[in-house]
């Protein structure tokens, strides 16, 4: 392996971005657990982390070499003093050159296809079953999507809208979310978008929700730290981008996963509420089909 030298303005994510398909599978453990907990390295010793990896101080060594830091206290300092990891540009280019201004459409593709690749290889599949099971079982399905989230709690409420009775989108335009959470409770599976610049109330709010009995998931990116904990079960997506700004593509996979995996268990329910919404749609929606657009 010889990765080109990282520049000391990068971010550590960017850095390990840059080797991270390079890297052998213990330090790619290794690396995953830094990024885990960049917001707190510095409360970390290299033996620490190695520890938790399940690897050994000699590879946490290597990796600290590989990423182009002089020093595990350096690689803390540098971290440290970094003002980017809240941004969108977090983990997305190299501050010491110009950002990529027109990617080729194969580098995007690559970009999303290991984004995916990276996210499914970190998500234990008891994690996964859990949340699929969770939102089997719920009454109500609350999406929430916060800040750039937004988008992605919409795209995921339509699809198990398709499938479940009781989907929601909090809070609704006009409302505060103070008022619309205050109902949430037993019976409810609250499934959470939240990525960089989180709210900092954030893990009070999920605290308080599980609380109320409702089972809460967050799906958010590789630097959810205290959030990641106060929820029953959580998802760390790879974010990276060829543009100054995060991919939500493997974000995206992930609801795709669970909602055909949701769909395929409920069985009849769900074909059955498919084909009541198939015959509101040709009675109510002015739509075009395969049978009346024939221009």
């Amino acid at each position: 392996m010889n990765p080109s030298n990282p520049s000391p303005a990068r971010s550590l994510e960017s850095r390990i971005y840059a080797v991270y398909g390079q890297l052998p599978p213990s330090e790619r453990k290794l690396a995953d657990v830094m990024l885990q907990h960049q917001m707190d390295l510095a409360l970390y010793t290299a033996s620490e982390l190695a520890r938790e990896a399940g690897v050994s101080t000699a590879t946490a060594a290597r990796l600290i070499r590989t990423l182009g830091y002089v020093s595990y206290p350096a690689a803390k300092r540098e971290i440290r003093e970094s003002a980017h990891w809240g941004s969108p540009q977090g983990g997305a280019i190299d501050r010491s050159q110009e950002p990529v201004r027109s990617p080729s459409l194969a580098a995007v593709v690559q970009t999303n296809i290991d984004n995916i690749r990276a996210t499914a290889d970190g998500v234990p599949p008891q994690t996964l079953a859990a949340i699929v099971d969770a939102c089997v079982a719920a009454d109500r399905i609350v999406l929430l999507g916060m800040r750039n989230g937004f988008g992605l709690a919409h795209y995921a409420a339509h699809y198990f809208g398709l499938i479940k009775d009781d989907v929601r989108v909090l809070p609704a335009t006009g409302t505060s979310m103070a008022h619309e959470l205050s109902s949430v409770g037993q019976g409810d599976h609250v499934i959470c978008f939240a990525f960089r610049r989180r709210p900092r109330t954030l893990p009070r709010l999920l605290s308080e929700l599980r609380a109320a009995g409702a089972v809460t998931t967050l799906i958010t990116d590789i630097s959810a730290s205290d959030s990641a904990k106060a929820a029953d079960h959580f998802i760390r997506c790879r974010c990276h981008s060829l543009a100054p700004f995060n991919s939500f593509t493997a974000a995206i996979t992930i609801v795709d996963y669970l909602s055909c995996t949701v769909a395929a268990l409920l069985g009849e329910k769900s074909i059955a509420r498919f084909r009541r919404i198939d015959r509101m749609v040709e009675m109510l929606d002015d739509v075009a089909t395969p049978k009346t657009d024939r221009r």
